[in-house]
């Protein structure tokens, strides 16, 4: 029996990629100061989690000191022997340590249980300079932010009071609040409140002045050293209290809350995850230096409402939470870009009746002159021919024009009436929004293909001559295609540039704006015609000009068709297989009016089923 090498070759493989990948594998410590189930802590470990744990290389470990319910020094003596035993096998690359009591324990044991690994802490207190090995976010509040909201919504308060507690968060809080009061150099209205107990608070807040204002910091230790949650500390006490009250972390908001300027858990984690990123990815720990937390204005709709606070005075960029949904508010640049296209469209569509209207007379009239004076000229029969096939051209132009606009118009209006709805989820209402956005847009486009075949059949269109380099020409001409099949179902292109090895042209000078309107019209007829495939675009240098190329593998174009396709008004009288695709047939047209303006010429090569190339010079 011979057995095929690969077969024993397979195991050894299988062992290859398992030692490359546990090669590749970072391990990462999460060293929280407090417990599971606590607001802050779990938003941040979340949001630490959510960024770094795409990256399937990273392993996180995770652990909770418990300090905010447990903290003496047997019980951290007890933490330390616990580590050491527990990953006296297992070597970190990175520790992240959340709040002070981990960073802290991380000083004082962290070469002795983990050895020297970098860390990146989070959530301190205070600013200072870290030792080396360390970095990470500091939890510096915006007190001022929120002081001035109080002063500017409650001009006439009789005095702030500041709701802190028993711990070391809520000490530290206090000291950097009393610093940015200092600061501020204006006397400022204020007390401390540190209840002994839950039900010492209920009854300071019940005794609160009615112009009195509540800065809640922080309770969740009383002066007997007895834990309760963010939550539970403030949703006990706040029934008591009949003042507005503002806060300096997220975990108040839906509970009664005004809000403020707000340190969340969720940012925080996530200027962690970055700074983690980069020592992951090789930059020195001590290259990185520390940096602040950033925080957010956020509020609550009903409170505002409550303490009749207008949200126009609210600070730019703030976060309404509970705001009552308003589907004009919401749409309000759709709902104005749809009145003025359909203001826009009557108008065209009247002008252009008109206009249609006086070419026919004048056609008329021009044919009865002819047929009187030419009876028996072969030159003037054919040229009543044109006219007649001009006519019947412009007429079913006309007639394929009008089902060009009303089906962008239909699902505008239709789906704009769904709009405004009452029980629209998001979901429907983004799906809405998107089939108006692209119908719009489609209507614009036949707008300007209108206006500029107007321009054409008058003389009046004029190039503006300026220097143009090709290399952004390709980049907008690029962000263009991916603007075109952007609402394409199932998409399947292959978008290309091609640029010559040898002769590259940096600059020419010509009309850039009419040279991209062009390769957008080339390249909305690829994408129409090319159900699959390829779309290539690019230049070669012939002499004095340079020739630029579109070409796809679509389904190209009948012999007999391509002598007309540069015809205007053509694509009206194309055979059904064609005519699915839609369209006025005016993109080829004024794509070959353009050029032939800029001094060049078009020209095009196809095959049936294999594809189409389009060529167009313009002058070096």
């Amino acid at each position: 029996m011979r057995i095929s090498i690969k077969y024993l070759l397979l195991p050894f493989l299988i062992l290859c990629s398992l030692l490359a990948n546990s090669t590749n594998q970072k391990h990462i410590l999460i060293l929280n100061s407090y417990h599971n189930g606590l607001s802050w802590t779990d938003s941040t470990v979340n949001s630490i989690k959510r960024e770094l744990l795409a990256d399937p290389n990273c392993t996180l470990h995770i652990e909770y000191m418990d300090t905010k319910r447990y903290f003496s020094e047997g019980y951290l003596d007890l933490l330390k022997a616990y580590y050491l035993k527990k990953y006296e096998n297992q070597k970190f690359d990175l520790i992240l340590s959340t709040d002070n009591n981990a960073y802290d324990f991380l000083i004082e044991n962290r070469d002795e249980i983990f050895g020297e690994v970098p860390v990146i802490f989070s959530g301190l207190n205070s600013v200072f300079d870290p030792p080396k090995g360390y970095s990470g976010v500091f939890e510096n509040f915006s007190f001022c932010a929120t002081l001035e909201l109080i002063e500017k919504h409650h001009p006439n308060y009789s005095k702030i009071v500041v709701v802190t507690d028993y711990s070391t968060t809520g000490e530290s809080l206090v000291a950097a609040l009393e610093k940015e009061i200092e600061e501020m150099g204006e006397p400022l209205r204020h007390s401390i409140l540190r209840a002994k107990s839950v039900q010492d608070l209920k009854i300071s807040f019940s005794k609160l002045d009615p112009n009195d204002v509540v800065l809640y910091l922080v309770y969740n230790r009383d002066f007997n050293g007895n834990y309760c949650t963010y939550e539970k500390g403030f949703s006990e006490t706040k029934p008591y209290c009949k003042v507005p009250i503002y806060c300096v972390w997220d975990f108040y908001l839906n509970r009664g809350a005004i809000g403020g300027s707000l340190i969340t858990g969720r940012i925080h984690g996530k200027q962690v995850a970055k700074l983690a990123k980069e020592v992951l990815s090789g930059t020195p720990i001590d290259d990185i230096p520390p940096l602040h937390a950033e925080y957010e204005y956020e509020f609550d709709y009903n409170q505002l409402v409550k303490f009749d606070i207008r949200t126009k005075d609210l600070p730019k960029n703030s976060k309404l939470l509970n705001e009552p949904y308003s589907l004009v508010k919401e749409n309000k640049e759709i709902v104005v870009l749809t009145l003025t296209i359909l203001i826009l469209l009557t108008i065209i569509i009247i002008v252009m009746m008109i206009n249609i209207h006086l070419r026919k007379l004048k056609e008329q009239k021009e044919k009865a002159h002819m047929l009187e004076i030419t009876a028996s000229n072969i030159k003037l029969e054919k040229a009543i021919k044109i006219a007649e096939e001009s006519s019947r051209l412009k007429s079913a132009f006309l007639a394929n024009m009008s089902h060009e606009i009303r089906t962008p118009m239909n699902a505008i209006l239709g789906f704009t009436e769904l709009l405004s709805g009452d029980n629209v989820d998001v979901n429907k209402r983004k799906k809405f929004i998107s089939i108006i956005q692209k119908n719009t847009n489609g209507l614009l486009r036949l707008i300007s293909d209108i206006l500029d075949i107007s321009k054409i059949e008058t003389n009046q269109l004029k190039v503006i001559l300026s220097r143009c380099k090709i290399s952004e020409l390709f980049d907008s001409v690029k962000d263009d295609y991916e603007t075109l099949v952007e609402h394409r179902e199932n998409n399947q292109l292959n978008f290309m540039l091609s640029m010559p090895k040898e002769n590259q042209v940096i600059e020419i000078t010509t009309d850039p704006v009419r040279l991209q309107q062009i390769f957008n019209n080339l390249l909305e007829n690829s994408i129409k015609f090319t159900p699959a495939g390829d779309i290539e675009i690019g230049y070669d240098v012939k002499g004095k000009f340079v020739e630029f190329f579109v070409r796809d593998t679509g389904i190209g174009i009948p012999e007999d068709k391509q002598e007309i396709i540069f015809d205007r008004f053509r694509q009206a009288e194309l055979d059904a297989n064609t005519r699915q695709y839609g369209g006025t047939g005016l993109g080829l047209a004024i794509s070959q009016s353009l050029i032939e303006l800029l001094g060049g010429k078009i020209w095009m090569k196809s095959k049936p089923h294999v594809g189409t190339t389009f060529y167009f010079t313009i002058p070096l």
